[in-house]
């Protein structure tokens, strides 16, 4: 990841990453964007990518890797421009990238056992682990399960025990996808309150990993 320090201020340059180089190179050009259209942008971004299924991610991830140091580079041109709070919410978008980001190589690395992810599923899904189980009617009560799962059982569990709950929740947003043209739209809202309390327990896992390897 690239540091925010010491970068001078800039709302009309664009840096992009040739990610065909060894070198971290990058070429400027004129922009009409500022830092803080590039940091919704960020935001936007990252919503998406970490809301699609690992085997999606596999597909692209290197280009998934290459567009994340673009887009924190154009980002961090402009740094000194963001406002106090728009710095803190970029800070908090690269820690979270940067987890989400080791989890992706671990997993290239050590594909998933497809026995346990079943086993996972099971236990985070109950009756909606079935294929197909899952319909507009009952997705909400699904996400339900699941939270409830998460909230219950987290404190125990290992880095590797995340990346198959992690892989459950994926498939599950890939699920809701298939269905989202005929999801009530207050079942949407509520949906997406429970997507960001996953995002918050699994980042606040994800600080504790890190501390304890710090630690060690």
């Amino acid at each position: 990841m690239i540091s925010c320090d010491g970068n001078p201020a800039s709302e009309n340059r664009e840096i992009t990453v040739d990610p065909h180089s060894d070198e971290d190179t990058v070429s400027v050009m004129k922009t009409g964007k500022t830092a803080q259209d590039r940091l919704e942008e960020l935001r936007a971004w990252m919503n998406e990518k970490t809301d699609r299924a690992d085997t999606a991610i596999r597909a692209d991830w290197p280009e998934v890797r290459e567009k994340l140091r673009e887009r924190n580079a154009q980002i961090e041109q402009g740094f000194d421009s963001l406002t106090t709070e728009s710095k803190e919410e970029y800070k908090r978008l690269k820690d979270r990238y940067s987890q989400w980001e080791e989890r992706q190589e671990r997993r290239q690395q050590t594909p998933l056992d497809p026995q346990k992810v079943n086993q996972w599923e099971e236990q985070l899904l109950r009756e909606y682990a079935a294929p197909g189980s899952i319909t507009t009617q009952n997705v909400r009560e699904a996400y339900l399960t699941f939270i409830g799962a998460v909230r219950t059982k987290r404190q125990n569990w290992s880095d590797s025990d995340w990346d198959y709950v992690d892989h459950v929740y994926s498939q599950l947003n890939q699920r809701r996808r298939q269905l989202e043209g005929n999801i009530s739209s207050g079942d949407k809202l509520k949906i997406r309150s429970l997507q960001a309390e996953y995002l918050t327990l699994e980042g606040t896992a994800d600080a504790r990993s890190l501390m304890r390897d710090m630690r060690n």
